[in-house]
């Protein structure tokens, strides 16, 4: 690697410098200086070959060029300046013609960086592989994505049905609390028709009673009745004119008639208003 703190001066490269004495006025010295100031552009390009942190490495190729005359070189497009130089791709930088030590009559030699042409074909070869096994990856990822795409709409889908029978479900629900309220309130007008009927029987069995009650109350004042008809009979049948005064009857027999043929008669009465209520 060349020193760059001894870097040649343009007077001196030009006035006493071995391209000058070889090729005397045939060199333009623009070009051999902008050609000497690339110098430690190259020799940079050149450390970062072994520079770890680039992957990507690039060979200098060094190709013999024929000779050319001064006036081929003098319309060689310069560029504008150094800076603009430093701001252009290394490849296009690595590809500037450099003056060559050995060359006669100030002859040029191209220097190029080794592209995708000069890069190793096992290089090349992973390269592909690893480009390959990206583009396997990217399309599972969209198939995946579209997968996850379609599953997320079935999903909505899902939750959509599910809400919908939810929906359903709480109408159902509201509809068989109404059902049971009425229900409820069925059994409670069912409980007191019951009750009801139950009262009804029960003054009916009363009512039966009583009436079984009256009948055997009637039955008694038929056979007392009956007695006192009888009796009345026999009265009547007994009484003469000469004992007339004998044969009447006293006062507690007449009153103990008549209390017997009220309670018939209030019997009768009670008898027909139980028959006309049952």
């Amino acid at each position: 690697m060349h020193d760059r703190s001894h870097k040649p001066q343009p007077a001196e490269a030009g006035n006493g410098g071995p391209a000058g004495e070889g090729g005397g006025g045939n060199v333009d010295r623009v070009l051999f200086k902008n050609l000497v100031e690339m110098v430690p552009l190259v020799e940079s390009l050149m450390d970062r070959r072994v520079n770890p942190a680039y992957s990507r490495r690039a060979s200098l190729v060094y190709t013999p060029a024929p000779p050319k005359k001064a006036s081929d070189l003098k319309s060689v497009k310069l560029p504008q300046s150094v800076s603009a130089k430093k701001r252009r791709d290394p490849g296009d930088i690595a590809k500037k013609s450099t003056p060559d030590s050995n060359g006669d009559n100030g002859s040029v030699v191209p220097l190029s960086l080794s592209g995708a042409e000069n890069m190793p074909k096992d290089e090349v070869a992973v390269l592909s592989e690893q480009i390959n096994d990206l583009q396997k990856k990217l399309l599972e990822k969209e198939e995946a994505l579209r997968s996850a795409e379609s599953s997320v709409t079935e999903m909505n889908a899902a939750y959509a049905t599910i809400d919908e029978l939810r929906r359903l479900v709480a109408d159902k629900e509201a509809l068989i609390r109404s059902t049971n309220s009425q229900l409820h309130d069925a059994k409670i007008m069912l409980a007191d028709k019951q009750a009801s009927l139950e009262k009804l029987e029960w003054e009916v069995k009363m009512s039966n009673k009583k009436v079984e009650d009256l009948q055997g109350d009637m039955s008694n004042m038929g056979f007392e009745i009956s007695s006192l008809m009888v009796f009345f009979e026999k009265i009547s049948e007994n009484v003469s004119g000469d004992s007339y005064d004998d044969i009447i009857p006293s006062s507690y027999e007449l009153e103990t008639l008549q209390s017997m043929l009220c309670t018939k008669h209030w019997l009768r009465v009670k008898l027909t208003r139980l028959r006309s209520t049952s």
